[in-house]
């Protein structure tokens, strides 16, 4: 017994008329007499009394008349309400993403939210990984894009896009070329570091090299705008990736090498807790931050970058 069964069923019921039933239902009336005789064979019981005339249901034709308009019923309310809840997406969400990537995607995604959901109310919390990764964890947002996030049980994640880091800074402390230097070289020049950023999930496996720049950088920050600042004033360099600074990178005014020996890549993840109900707001919002994502990489939006394809 399936749906279209029940509803040509139901439309025989309703005409008790099969010529009449097949025509409301754009198909043959043998077919519907097939269907109608596969029904009673499953059922061991006559739904119809044939007469000269038509077709009446009997007792038990009725019963199952009952049930099968209830259930009908039920499957247009479900496909209607799944088809409503899609189209109707509303709500309050927090996403969470560092600088780097609003810059990139933030101006999008706030535009589509605008355009295309009127009545979603949308926080974009800024942060670096190590924070936005507790604020996951707490619940102050339901999704987060993080840079290498720490293994765990309590979050299901995406891999989105690999990204380069480059020493980047004025060209009096890293030099005018744009040619590789080594990460020990780098340690020799005046450095402002991010306390929680992307050395430390870079460097994982190469401890000693993160001791050694951090033990070399004359200033340490938990600021994005307090990193550009010691950049664009020409007192230290970095390490971190191209859209940080593209715009400086243009006009010549900051100069990015590729960092070797070795080089230093990290991977961008969406990340969500892995308890968290689905929702039509968050599956709507997760979805448009991929999208966005990919486009931006594809139109060579995002330098240094490669996408992981899923």
């Amino acid at each position: 017994m399936d749906t279209r069964q029940l509803r040509y069923f139901v439309a025989v019921c309703e005409f008790r008329n099969l010529s009449h039933a097949a025509d409301h239902c754009n198909t043959a009336a043998s077919a519907l007499s097939h269907h109608i005789a596969s029904l009673e064979a499953e059922l061991e019981t006559k739904l119809f009394t044939r007469k000269p005339r038509g077709m009446e249901p009997t007792a038990a034709g009725l019963k199952l008349l009952a049930h099968a308009q209830f259930i009908l019923s039920a499957f247009e309310t479900a496909t209607s309400d799944i088809k409503h809840g899609l189209a109707e997406v509303s709500g309050n969400i927090a996403i969470g993403m560092p600088f780097s990537v609003i810059n990139v995607i933030g101006g999008g995604l706030m535009r589509k939210v605008i355009e295309d959901l009127p009545r979603v109310r949308l926080l974009i919390r800024e942060g670096l990984s190590a924070l936005t990764y507790n604020s996951l964890l707490t619940g102050e947002v339901e999704a987060a894009l993080i840079f290498n996030p720490p293994p765990d049980s309590q979050t299901l994640r995406t891999p989105l896009l690999e990204e380069e880091l480059f020493c980047i800074g004025h060209k009096d402390i890293v030099g005018s070329s744009d040619d590789p230097i080594r990460l020990e070289d780098m340690a020799e020049l005046p450095l402002a570091l991010l306390q929680s950023g992307s050395l430390s999930r870079a460097l994982v496996d190469r401890p000693a090299e993160l001791v050694k720049l951090d033990s070399h950088a004359r200033i340490q920050l938990a600021s994005i705008a307090g990193t550009l600042s010691a950049l664009k004033e020409g007192l230290a360099c970095t390490l971190a990736p191209k859209v940080l600074v593209s715009d400086d990178l243009k006009s010549g005014k900051l100069v990015a090498r590729v960092v070797t020996d070795p080089r230093l890549v990290r991977t961008l993840y969406l990340v969500t807790a892995l308890d968290a109900k689905p929702t039509f707001l968050r599956e709507r919002i997760t979805s448009l931050v991929i999208d966005l994502v990919r486009e931006a990489v594809r139109g060579n939006l995002w330098d240094g970058a490669r996408l992981i394809e899923s």
